[in-house]
């Protein structure tokens, strides 16, 4: 029996004693590590020197001996590890290099350059690329067919991670067939990394083809100035044909074709029906119901371009298909016939792929429903069905270094600034706590940084200037919005463009997370659409100022829904308090937005990724988390709202401080903690204390009214002279202490001193605040209260039998109330 006192050599060299006999020659042994550089496995290389033959076999730890094969993966892995992972994972900086095989691998990396390899040309699909999410990748293929096929898988699974990929043109290298990186360096053996970097690398997709797997994008690099392979070339697939009517559809690189018949049997000339458009996947919803077609193509500028077609948009003329199709940039015949023909070829196109289709974006489960794939394995191609007249905003530039380097960095010590870029994130992790929805709104003057911020938060998801909506709204149109942010961040900028008389109820709306019910055509309720998101806004004025200039009050829960907060950040700076080297704030803002501009995207797909797989793992840490907030920042005795509120600032810290965790940001540990510490502190002191704010309207709205009409309209019971009071709303009568009572009258407490509010609450939260003190027992004449606190302990007087006692005489009518009193 080997030990583990074998050391990996020995045991490879063990393990490959067959073919040493046949004349292999062991070359090198390769260890694939984990993030930490502990091996966990290793694949022995050897080569025959007389016919180039490799032998390349895996190898791992058996308890206590080595033996040929790999560790097993459990459901839980996305896949083999990359080689050299460590180093990928200490070097986030760097620009990753991909070669088929670790021996090109080691020979690049020799150089000083960060490579890494799947392993064989074959193995691409089963490997975890996540830790190159949002890097800028460069793909070196063999130059060979199979090279080929392994650049395009490689592409094909960076596609959703938000990398900037390029491959090189090897056709450019003068290589022999099959000549590889390796190669290469043997005819340039002074070549330096900087060499290699400057190689011609391209990006360059190829055109969708009918026969794709429809779970992974069909980007496909073509190698310059050669013919991009066709769908039998580039896989084993059906032919591209499929019959119809006498005839035959035919898909090829120059577009779908119709050949048909004539009545003696001859075929005819084809007849172009459209571009190269693929049918990938038959589509339906959750409850196996609104079948369509999963279609795929290209533009002029070759974008990529998706779109579940409904197949019962087909049952009628077929127009708002071709229009679609159209708008994003699908070549479709001119003529009527050729332009039915399309609807043919999508309804008989044989294809047995399945896709679920979702109307809303964010999470489905354990996985993450983006525009262009889905993160994360739903165990079947999950696809988005836009169905507003929205698009997502969703865009990536530069990458993820870029942003952390340039947007993040030029955060860091700005609490407004990193507080923003924090709800960003945010919003994606309330789902998985069972958060509820709700905004945070930075109020602030003109020119104090308050768009900076948002562009900032913006640049997480997209480019800023597009990302970012305006209040100017209507209600479908802020549905639609709040859906298409579904588990992420809504950005609304300038709160006074919105309808004072409607400020409110979009407030509640958004906050809601479910928009209205509505009929569909055959009178049955049609399902409202449903949201789970965090809103950020900005504005000159308060939700609650707003209102007022409609005349509007503004209710607790709305200002609850959108916490408002200052914009300035205390350092006479606006909402900066760290310049990063700029010479004043305005340079500040702008270097911010330009870094926005050049960097966005790339960090929020590495953020997905990184969630997606500790999902399971994140739930208590985010819990603990926002508790630890809570406790931290709620005084003793507040009151339910501001707690409610202050969780909703915890889970933004939490989420910051995940970035920091990631290196995402590059922000230190504290550093969200820090920044949604100071912004709810600005919060608080807006909101104006710790206790509810209905009971905290209440008792002001009271005191208010004293303030403008205790001397004015209430009569002196003690005069003795007729007094002219104009509306009166009671009397009053000063005790031996000196202290002021006030008898109101029944209606003019109801109707004015409780005016909008709910008259028996606010009796009983006056009573249990002390304001009215409960009376005897209950008589013909009234119920005496008196007050504690508030105007000077001043008594009241509630009469609710005082219409019995008004005489015609207003001396008779005073008599009374002062023997009511007594």
């Amino acid at each position: 029996m080997t030990t583990t006192h074998e050391t990996p050599m020995a045991a490879a060299c063990r393990l490959a004693t067959s073919a040493i006999r046949r004349g292999y020659v062991p070359e090198a042994l390769h260890a694939y590590t984990d993030r930490a550089g502990h091996p966990l496995y290793w694949r022995i290389r050897a080569k025959h020197p007389d016919t180039g033959a490799k032998w390349i076999r895996p190898m791992k730890r058996d308890g206590a001996t080595f033996v040929l094969g790999e560790p097993s993966t459990d459901d839980s892995s996305d896949g083999k590890p990359l080689y050299r992972l460590h180093e990928l994972v200490a070097r986030v900086d760097e620009t990753v290099l991909v070669t088929e095989g670790e021996h090109k691998a080691d020979k690049l990396a020799a150089l000083g350059l960060l490579v890494t390899t799947s392993g064989a040309a074959d193995s691409a699909a089963k490997a975890d690329w996540q830790p190159l999410a949002g890097r800028d990748v460069l793909v070196w293929p063999d130059n060979d067919e199979a090279g080929q096929r392994y650049a395009a898988a490689v592409v094909t699974a960076l596609a959703s991670l938000g990398c900037k990929v390029r491959v090189l043109d090897v056709s450019a290298l003068a290589l022999a067939p099959k000549g590889d990186a390796a190669d290469w360096l043997t005819i340039h053996p002074t070549a330096s990394a900087a060499d290699v970097l400057a190689l011609p690398w391209q990006e360059r997709p190829g055109i969708a083809q009918e026969g794709a797997d429809p779970g992974a994008s069909t980007l496909r690099p073509s190698l310059p100035d050669s013919k991009a392979p066709t769908v039998r070339e580039a896989r084993d697939t059906p032919p591209n044909t499929c019959r119809y009517g006498g005839g035959r559809f035919e898909l090829a690189e120059t577009g779908v074709s119709f050949i048909g018949t004539d009545k003696d049997g001859n075929e005819k000339a084809p007849q172009w029906v459209c571009s190269p458009l693929g049918v990938i996947a038959k589509t339906r919803d959750a409850r196996s119901g609104e079948w369509g077609r999963l279609l795929e193509w290209f533009d002029d500028d070759d974008v990529r371009h998706q779109w579940p077609m409904p197949l019962e948009l087909l049952e009628g003329d077929g127009v708002d298909v071709r229009r679609e199709l159209a708008r994003l940039g699908l070549h479709i015949a001119t003529s009527r016939a050729a332009r039915d023909l399309l609807a043919a070829y999508v309804k008989v196109w044989p294809v047995q792929k399945r896709a679920r289709c979702v109307e809303r974006l964010g999470w489905h489960g354990g996985v993450y429903a983006m525009p262009a794939g889905t993160i994360g394995d739903a165990g079947e191609l999950v696809v988005f069905q836009n169905a507003h007249a929205i698009e997502p905003a969703l865009t990536t530039a530069g990458t993820l270094a870029d942003s952390r380097d340039s947007v993040a960095a030029l955060a860091a010590g700005n609490s407004r600034l990193v507080f923003a870029v924090s709800v960003a994130f945010a919003g994606t992790l309330a789902d998985i706590v069972g958060e509820d929805s709700g905004g945070f709104h930075i109020r602030g003057k003109s020119s104090s940084g308050k768009s900076t911020a948002l562009k900032a938060a913006a640049s997480v998801w997209g480019e800023p200037a597009a990302y970012v909506r305006v209040w100017r709204a209507t209600a479908n149109g802020l549905e639609g919005l709040a859906a298409l942010h579904n588990d992420s961040l809504l950005i609304l900028d300038e709160l006074s463009q919105c309808d004072p008389r409607e400020a409110g109820e979009a407030a509640y709306l958004l906050a809601n997370g479910q928009g209205k019910a509505r009929a569909a055509r055959n009178g049955t309720a049609r399902a409202s659409q449903r949201w789970r998101l965090l809103f950020l806004s900005a504005g000159e004025e308060s939700l609650s100022a707003l209102m007022a200039r409609a005349g509007r009050k503004v209710n607790a829960g709305q200002e609850i829904r959108l916490a408002d907060f200052d914009a300035d950040a205390g350092a006479g700076m606006g909402a900066f308090e760290q310049l990063h080297g700029e010479s004043t704030p305005a340079a500040l803002a702008l270097a911010v937005k330009d870094a926005a501009a050049r960097s966005h995207g790339a960090v929020g797909i590495a953020w997905l990724h990184r969630i997606v797989d500790d999902r399971a793992r994140l739930a208590a840490f985010i819990a603990d988390g926002v508790r630890q907030f809570v406790d931290e920042v709620v005084p003793r005795g507040a009151a339910g709202q501001v707690e409610r509120v202050a969780r909703r600032f915890a889970l933004v810290a939490v989420a910051g401080e995940l970035t920091a965790h990631y290196g995402l940001t590059g922000w230190a540990i504290g550093e969200s903690e820090r920044a949604a510490k100071a912004c709810f502190a600005s919060w608080l002191d807006g909101f104006g204390g710790i206790g509810n704010r209905e009971e905290r309207a209440v008792l002001d709205q009271v005191r208010a009214f004293f303030e403008a009409h205790g001397a004015s309209r209430f009569e002196d019971m003690a005069a003795t002279e007729d007094q002219r009071i104009i509306n009166r709303a009671g009397f009053h009568r000063t005790r031996p202490d000196g202290v002021r009572e006030y008898l109101v009258l029944p209606e003019a407490f109801k109707a004015e001193v409780c005016k909008g509010l709910d008259a028996k609450a606010a009796e009983t939260l006056l009573v249990a605040k002390g304001w009215i003190e409960p009376g005897g027992p209950r008589t013909d004449e009234g119920k005496a209260k008196t007050a504690q606190n508030g105007f000077k302990g001043a008594r009241w007087l509630e009469l609710r039998e005082l219409r019995k006692l008004i005489g015609a005489h207003l001396r008779d009518q005073r008599d009374a109330l002062k023997r009511a009193s007594d």
